[in-house]
């Protein structure tokens, strides 16, 4: 009886296991997206290497003030907090205050596209099968 169990228990972890491989095979070199970004007229690839380094650049730049209970009085943002085409109406119309501060100054343009490309990528309104937000 105890080898039964841990034989189905084995087998089960390596089903677990085996069953994430694609979901990381998918972020090094999976399917490409796109997105047209209004600021530059041209069509961005929404890729592993481009969201992961617009997320470094977001962390660094903007979660070090919009986060919960700061005392900047800047407000609270999560990736969640717009949808796909209002991140890029934010990037694009550059009408925030961070915008008007001055504050984007020190990012590259370069820069910018990079960290919209990752709050496109996880706008309020993009799917993901492996999370229960789009059950409903």
């Amino acid at each position: 009886m105890g080898k039964k169990i841990a034989l189905i228990t084995g087998l089960a972890a390596f089903l677990a296991l085996l069953s994430q491989v694609g979901v990381f095979a998918k972020d090094e070199g999976g399917e490409t997206t796109y997105r047209f970004d209004p600021a530059t007229q041209s069509s961005r690839a929404l890729e592993y290497k481009n969201t992961m380094a617009g997320y470094k650049l977001y962390r660094s730049n903007c979660k070090s003030c919009h986060f919960r209970g700061n005392d900047k009085g800047a407000k609270f943002l999560d990736t969640e907090a717009r949808t796909m085409r209002g991140w890029n109406m934010v990037f694009y119309k550059k009408n925030v205050r961070c915008a008007k501060d001055g504050l984007w100054a020190k990012l590259s343009p370069e820069d910018l596209l990079l960290i919209n490309d990752y709050l496109y990528s996880k706008a309020y309104d993009t799917w993901d099968p492996r999370s229960n937000k789009s059950c409903g």
